[in-house]
């Protein structure tokens, strides 16, 4: 069968061309200065920056000793192809319609996207990904080499560079870790983005409330943008919002929608109210003096849906840990508690805190009893976004003694996972 190519493969067969004429030719070092790598003691850091153009290894100056732990973690803009998109050091979003993978261009390593930052420890050591932050256990001795993980040799036409940042923590570990959770969670990000379906996602978290604020909302808010953005989601974050403010980033939200298909999430924690069957999401700054105020100084959850709705996702997610005890005065509150049922778009699976009409725990410890558990389980590898709200349930019916049940309604008729492994 012929080998078809189109618009798309040109720059790269360019590219290629190029290189076959200068390969006998060898790139000088971008890198001018002379570094002596030495060790550094605990709480010690070092800084250097790599160049995304440069085919060698930058030496990041530090003598890192085996069993001893170090972080690292990186900063800045760099991209690998003028038709692929820029990224930051953990190289998600860098494929598009006109960028994405040949094998005339390997990776240095495999399953992680051209853009990543990686390393490897001596001249002879195997090569791991660093993404834009790890901690690990050092497996041996010696200077600690970072680049990024573009095809050797194709590397001239890159733009950009990471600023990186090496610290040595405590004393030598006993074990030494070879698979990392971080770089675990680093690989599930560009599995992710790899899959070629774009994953956006809004979070909102709301606990300075002037009528019954609560401890962790924005905690949970924090924890499940950083719990996302490694399962390769572009996540819009807000916290503390007031009305405007809400809408103004569902709008944002519905607009990163528009155009081919998505995966689509929205989480909320803080207070929500039904009023007549209708969910409603308390801004903070609501000044709710009766009932029928809900409807114009909160945001109705249908605005949400109605955003995705106008898009062509192939899934919709909604999570609302939003079932915390009614915030109205208790003088007009409607003698519903909780949320209302609520039916989405084709397509869509919405999660709820706990069943409808009931509601939930805030937490004793940083996070409520919802969330906690959806942060366990959503970056489990492997598993169906089925399985994880399974287990969502399982461990907060375990954990509250049955008080609390979490609810999922589904249109959703594909398959999915936050971590495909």
């Amino acid at each position: 069968m012929k080998q078809q190519y189109n618009d798309r493969t040109i720059p790269r067969i360019a590219l290629l061309l190029a290189l076959l004429v200068a390969g006998c030719t060898p790139q000088q070092s971008l890198y001018k200065e002379d570094v002596t790598a030495k060790a550094l003691t605990s709480g010690g850091t070092v800084h250097t920056r790599v160049l995304a153009a440069a085919e060698d290894w930058r030496n990041s100056g530090v003598e890192v000793a085996e069993g001893q732990e170090y972080g690292v973690t990186a900063t800045g803009k760099w991209k690998t192809y003028g038709t692929c998109n820029v990224t930051g050091p953990d190289g998600v979003g860098m494929y598009g319609p006109l960028c994405f993978k040949l094998p005339l261009f390997p990776e240095v390593i495999s399953g992680f996207s051209h853009s990543t930052l990686i390393a490897r420890i001596g001249d002879e050591g195997a090569p791991f990904a660093i993404g834009d932050n790890l901690k690990f256990v050092a497996q041996a001795s010696g200077p600690l080499y970072f680049r990024i993980n573009d095809t050797y040799g194709a590397t001239a036409d890159n733009e950009g560079y990471a600023d990186v940042e090496v610290t040595a923590f405590g004393g030598s570990q006993p074990e030494i870790t070879t698979a990392p959770a971080a770089q675990t969670a680093l690989a599930a990000q560009v599995a992710a983005a790899a899959s070629g379906v774009p994953r956006v996602a809004l979070v909102i978290g709301n606990s300075n409330y002037q009528q019954s604020p609560l401890k962790n909302p924005v905690n949970d808010a924090n924890a499940m943008a950083e719990s996302l953005r490694r399962l390769g989601f572009s996540v819009i974050l807000k916290l503390d919002a007031n009305q405007r403010e809400m809408e103004l980033a569902i709008d944002e939200f519905g607009r990163k929608l528009v155009g081919g298909q998505h995966v689509a999430l929205f989480y909320f924690a803080g207070h929500g109210v039904q009023v007549d069957g209708s969910n409603y999401l308390i801004p903070t700054e609501a000044a709710i003096r009766r009932q029928s105020d809900v409807r114009y100084k909160a945001v109705d959850v249908g605005q949400v849906l109605g955003a995705m709705g106008e898009a062509t996702d192939n899934l919709n997610i909604v999570i609302l840990d939003a079932c915390r005890d009614n915030p109205l005065p208790r003088s007009f509150r409607s003698s519903a508690r909780g949320l209302a049922q609520v039916h989405g778009p084709k397509g869509t699976i919405i999660g709820f805190a706990t069943s409808p009409g009931s509601t939930a725990a805030d937490g004793e410890g940083d996070h409520g009893v919802y969330t906690k558990h959806l942060l366990e389980s959503l970056p489990e590898p492997g598993i169906s976004i089925e399985q994880v709200f399974k287990r969502v349930l399982q461990g907060v019916n375990a954990e509250t003694g049955g008080l609390q049940t979490p609810w999922t309604e589904s249109s959703f008729t594909g398959d999915f996972s936050f971590n495909p492994g």
